[in-house]
């Protein structure tokens, strides 16, 4: 596990065992499957993480996001996208795909769809 200190004081924590950099970007991969990526010029400092520590935090992010940490299947980035385009707020979205809200606009960024500076509304 990751935690990407990103700018602005915010982060995110990335459950990867790789990462590779793309095009200005540093893309995260967890058994060989893309799990994020954020623009490398946002990105201030990276940190490992206990992964005992992070086992607690996964298990209890789960226990109000089932899908937490979870890698995203072509029907979860389908379904976001219908939402986003429908104009769901993040609750909506929280709630329907089981996701925390650094997951999902970490998923959007990858879409294409939410600018890297762009909030979550």
């Amino acid at each position: 596990m990751l935690r990407v200190m990103l700018e602005d004081a915010d982060y995110c924590d990335v459950a990867a065992d790789l990462m590779t950099f793309d095009e200005e970007a540093v893309v995260f991969w967890r058994e060989g499957e893309e799990v994020g990526r954020h623009r490398q010029a946002r990105i201030r400092s990276l940190e490992l993480q206990d992964s005992r520590s992070m086992t607690r935090r996964i298990r209890a992010a789960r226990r109000s996001h089932p899908n937490a940490f979870r890698p995203w299947t072509a029907a979860d980035e389908q379904l976001l996208t219908d939402l986003f385009h429908e104009g769901a707020g993040k609750e909506r979205m929280m709630e329907t795909l089981g996701r925390q809200e650094g997951g999902i606009a970490t998923r959007l960024r990858a879409l294409g769809l939410l600018e890297e500076d762009a909030k979550l509304l």
